[in-house]
């Protein structure tokens, strides 16, 4: 259930942030949430900022999710709040169980919390939309769709990369993973300037990868579990750069 929570906000711990954006309808937002977080009785303040959340046709299991949003909001008074443009690489639909997960209104950036007190790179980021009808700015809640009601549970798959040389090697490619509404997604790989990487997330399997050694030297291997079976195992050295798998 956590990991849905991640469709409205996420954590960073990067240097990088997109320039942050202002407008008329960014700055009352902005004045809404700074009213809210400024209600000192606890009940008042997790009310104030419940409004703050599009709950416009919502259904009971949306609605379990909301005092569980409202409560890491409301714990930013006192935060610095921005606003910036969604990132290239934000995930905003997460299959899982033959449920797709999606924000309940079409978001247009991400509203940023940072503490002062906090190090650089500790910031918290909430998505945010304009409500259809309204033009009003607010915060999603997620919705879920049925949308394969025969999908098997999805499993844990885990991709393990690593280039041994030193200094690290370099590495790049990629890993198509089967989802279960009846869609492939491909992930990308690279070698995080450490010479390895791991990806863990739910899927029904780990249907292509391939990884190429963009050094010209050292080693290269590709380890692939689905749940707790090894389903691939290669190495290579130079001069071979290549591994390929395909689902059997």
């Amino acid at each position: 259930m956590r990991a849905l929570l991640i469709v409205l906000i996420a954590a960073i711990s990067t240097a990088f942030a997109p320039s942050a954006r202002a407008d008329a309808a960014t700055d009352a937002f902005k004045a809404r949430i700074e009213a809210a977080l400024a209600i000192g009785d606890e009940a008042g303040r997790s009310a104030a900022v419940g409004a703050l959340f599009n709950q416009v046709a919502v259904d009971d299991w949306s609605k379990s999710l909301v005092d569980r949003v409202i409560a890491i909001v409301a714990k930013k008074r006192g935060h610095d709040i921005s606003f910036i443009p969604l990132s290239p690489d934000t995930e905003l639909l997460h299959v899982v169980d033959g449920y797709e997960y999606r924000p309940n209104l079409e978001p247009l950036g991400q509203v940023v919390f940072t503490d002062p007190a906090a190090d650089p790179g500790n910031d918290t980021k909430v998505l945010y939309g304009s409500r259809a009808g309204d033009g009003q700015l607010f915060f999603p809640l997620t919705v879920r769709v049925l949308v394969n009601q025969d999908a098997p549970p999805d499993k844990q798959l885990q991709i393990l990369t690593i280039g041994s040389a030193h200094p690290p090697a370099t590495f790049e490619g990629w890993c198509d993973i089967a989802l279960s509404n009846n869609t492939v997604t491909r992930i990308t790989l690279d070698d995080q300037d450490v010479g390895n990487q791991t990806r863990i997330m739910r899927g029904q399997s780990i249907e292509a990868c391939e990884v190429t050694n963009t050094g010209g030297r050292g080693g290269l291997s590709l380890r692939l579990y689905e749940d707790d079976r090894e389903i691939f195992l290669e190495q290579i050295e130079v001069p071979d750069a290549v591994i390929n798998y395909r689902k059997p």
